[in-house]
């Protein structure tokens, strides 16, 4: 042990170190810490692109003096209700417009609720998107003893240039 005694106890102390900070109350209640993915299993997430710029600047009379459209066009689940330990899809249709055609940072987030109580919310899914209308959907697997009754999708999106933010209910069997 008097070999190794040093590099031992350093390594006990970089151990025991780590696990003060994961065992700091603040820290766990922060959103995004070791909180994702509390409740049911998310699945695979995928965006598609619905609608050009060009598109939704003739559609809407845009006008690139007017600054950043950010748009929270509907949230969905399909189907709405949905036995315990089934699959449902979660969908998001936004907008995003800007003055030039550059690709920004989106970030999307979901958190579902159950009597006005968090059960937990994906991660951030961020990308890069260019001017548009999108639609991503993440496929989201309930646990087998969720319990029965009404929940609330909370969805938000957010850009440099501001959030969004929508909810829908679904219910469980």
């Amino acid at each position: 042990m008097r070999k190794y005694g040093f590099g031992y106890l350093v390594w006990l102390g970089l151990i025991l170190l780590a696990g003060l900070c994961l065992n700091v109350p603040e820290a766990r209640t922060q959103p995004g810490f070791l909180s994702d993915y509390t409740f049911g299993f998310w699945g695979n997430s995928r965006e598609d692109s619905r609608m050009g710029r060009e598109d939704i600047i003739a559609r809407e009379g845009y006008c690139p003096t007017g600054g950043c459209v950010l748009r929270l066009d509907k949230v969905e689940v399909r189907p709405n209700r949905v036995r315990k330990g089934g699959t449902t899809q979660l969908s998001t249709t936004y907008t995003i417009l800007t003055p030039e055609q550059v690709a920004l940072p989106v970030a999307i987030t979901r958190e579902i609720f159950y009597q006005e109580k968090s059960l937990g919310r994906t991660k951030s899914i961020e990308s890069r998107v260019y001017n548009g209308t999108r639609t991503q959907h993440i496929d989201f697997t309930l646990p087998a003893n969720a319990a029965p009754g009404i929940y609330q999708l909370i969805t938000k999106i957010s850009t440099g240039y501001g959030t969004a933010q929508d909810r829908t209910d679904f219910q469980v069997e």
